[in-house]
């Protein structure tokens, strides 16, 4: 009798608990919607393939009710209909619409990449492999422009220098063939070399500080918009973590010492062995 009363009991509290939360959910090759009711809430999601979608939360009123799966298959086919496709690698992502239009992100390229290509998954991934390659950018891939190159660097080895951990010539050199997204020296230097206006505030900043009399302790970097208090604490803990700098803006053309850009796959070896530093080496004039 007890173990009846037990199973008894433990199957109203199952019930009640079923009872607080109710779904209904239905997929296709267009995306997904998923419906949620309980005693407090109603909501309804629907994520497309390409990312997109709608969704509605809103507290209950007593007339929310959930869709059959009919409707729940209406609505997926209403919100996603003219849904694009999205592929993705290492290198980055692309979405194609029905029609053809195409807009691809490379990985730590500013631009954005577009135009019209054939619709469907295979062209998808061609198009993203003809736009941002197969591999993360790198800053011997984004920086082509030797002098654009070499003032960056000047600015950078710079700010690190005054303002935060020294910058050696051979943890530039390292960071040649790193994803630009996953250091923040990288990240800052490829900003640097894609974006002028970034480019002039880096140069005013850097001659901010060429011209400072004194900054034994650092007085010249806030003034000079480098770091200080207005830096997103994010950044200043990447620089911490890499010895990078962080300015708060991003990047002009010719500065003090000259570095040569990095070397491209088909730079000769006798040339690389001549740069001796991986095809960015240092000369202080």
């Amino acid at each position: 009798m007890k173990k009846s009363l037990f199973l008894v009991a433990m199957l109203a509290v199952a019930t009640t608990l079923f009872a607080e939360t109710e779904m209904v959910s239905c997929e296709s090759d267009l995306g997904k919607c998923t419906y949620t009711l309980s005693d407090e809430f109603f909501s309804q999601e629907c994520t497309c393939r390409d990312g997109m979608g709608e969704g509605e939360d809103s507290t209950i009123d007593g007339t929310q009710t959930l869709p059959t799966d009919e409707e729940c298959d209406a609505e997926l086919e209403k919100v996603c209909k003219n849904a694009g496709i999205k592929c993705e690698n290492e290198a980055g992502t692309c979405i194609i619409k029905p029609d053809g239009e195409y807009q691809c992100t490379c990985t730590g390229v500013e631009k954005l990449s577009s135009g019209t290509g054939i619709f469907g998954e295979e062209g998808c991934n061609t198009i993203l492999e003809e736009n941002c390659g197969t591999e993360a950018a790198t800053l011997r891939t984004i920086c082509t422009d030797s002098e654009i190159f070499n003032a960056c660097v000047s600015y950078e080895k710079t700010f690190a220098n005054t303002c935060f951990e020294p910058l050696s010539d051979e943890e530039i050199d390292a960071l040649l063939d790193v994803p630009v997204e996953s250091d923040v020296t990288a990240r800052e230097i490829s900003w640097c070399c894609q974006d002028e206006s970034m480019r002039n505030e880096k140069k005013a900043s850097f001659e901010c500080i060429e011209a400072a009399e004194s900054c034994e302790n650092k007085e010249c970097c806030s003034a000079c918009n480098v770091g200080g208090e207005d830096s997103a604490e994010e950044d200043k803990e990447d620089a911490a973590n890499t010895g990078a700098p962080t300015t708060g803006t991003t990047p002009e053309d010719t500065a003090d010492g000259d570095y040569s850009a990095p070397a491209t796959d088909s730079e000769s070896s006798a040339e690389k062995e001549e740069s001796k530093s991986d095809g960015c080496s240092m000369l202080f004039i």
